[in-house]
């Protein structure tokens, strides 16, 4: 009877596994950076509004768009600050959409940069698998648990909801999530709850020197590409005089110190290549708050009260710049 009953559990896993592969690859999950088609560029082309646009990954997402457009409407008439940042952005990723960038006529464009930009996020693409079919573990609580991870690729019940919510935004059947809320001035990110928490040290000095070294490497060939777009996206903006300033995102003390000097030789002096040829301004906040405790992981200043100071200084470069 026990052998029956694992067989028939067996092959109900099999053919629900079969079911969501298929499901997932005629009905993918709308991937956070495909925003060329999203309904803002449309909607706000045409505003008179002189705007200001902020483009980069999740340490950018986390700035307080609303708090930088109120003193930008304060102390400048008729202007309009954006964040359109989005998790695990690159300039090959932001290169897709940069034509409807430009059709907002943006004044001033700022890009947040920091390792994981320039390495096209080397670690992930490395740790694919290249099997055709991916290896299953079957075990139901790994599978469908949440997780706060941003990179997780697949995740059934992610793919599920999303779709359904997708099919049915236009009615009440489906609510966003309970602690999920969007910046005004911020279309392509969402927060949840525990972007806004603030880490406890312990938690931040555990970080290991393996862990730091796989995720700032500046592997070569994809850096190159990444520069490589990176500068296209720069010269586009600059033919449509949109004034474009770069700055390096801020990073956690305990991440800082042990990123190896040969992949921040690198990413500064990719940096560097790309200022000289196109004479633009690179203000370094990569260790400004380092050693503040307003951080949620070692690469995200948390979206709280005690750390507004990132989204001021954001705002102080953009009045320094207008000036």
């Amino acid at each position: 009877m026990n052998k029956t009953i694992l067989i028939s559990v067996l092959i109900a896993l099999t053919f629900s596994f079969l079911i969501f592969y298929t499901f997932h690859e005629f009905f993918p999950p709308q991937k956070v950076s495909d925003i060329k088609d999203h309904p803002f560029f449309a909607e706000n082309k045409n505003s008179d509004l002189e705007k200001i646009l902020l483009l980069g990954g999740s340490g950018a997402v986390q700035l307080n768009s609303t708090m930088i457009n109120q003193l930008l409407n304060k102390n400048y008439e008729n202007h309009v600050f954006y964040n359109l940042a989005y998790n695990a952005d690159t300039p090959k990723q932001r290169y897709k959409s940069i034509n409807e960038t430009i059709m907002l006529k943006p004044k001033l464009v700022l890009y947040g940069m920091t390792y994981f930009d320039l390495n096209g996020f080397f670690w992930i693409n490395k740790s694919k698998n290249i099997q055709p079919l991916p290896t299953i573990e079957l075990n139901p609580a790994k599978l469908f648990s949440s997780h706060d991870d941003a990179f997780l690729e697949i995740n059934p019940k992610a793919t599920t909801l999303n779709f359904i919510r997708e099919s049915f935004s236009d009615t009440s059947f489906f609510s966003a999530k309970a602690d999920r809320f969007q910046l005004e001035n911020a279309p392509f990110s969402f927060f949840d709850e525990y972007q806004t928490i603030i880490a406890d040290d312990d938690y931040l000095e555990k970080i290991s020197p393996e862990h730091v070294k796989i995720h700032v490497n500046q592997n070569e060939s994809v850096t190159k590409e990444q520069v490589r777009y990176f500068k296209e996206i720069i010269e586009l903006l600059q033919k449509n005089d949109v004034q474009v300033i770069i700055f390096v995102l801020p990073q956690q003390k305990y991440f800082l110190d042990l990123v190896p000097e040969d992949d921040q030789a690198i990413f500064y002096a990719s940096l560097e290549e790309i200022k000289n040829e196109f004479d633009i301004k690179i203000y370094d906040l990569s260790d400004d708050y380092a050693d503040l405790n307003i951080w949620m992981d070692h690469n995200h200043v948390a979206y709280n009260k005690k750390s507004m100071i990132f989204s001021d200084d954001i705002y102080k470069i953009i009045s320094k710049e207008m000036s």
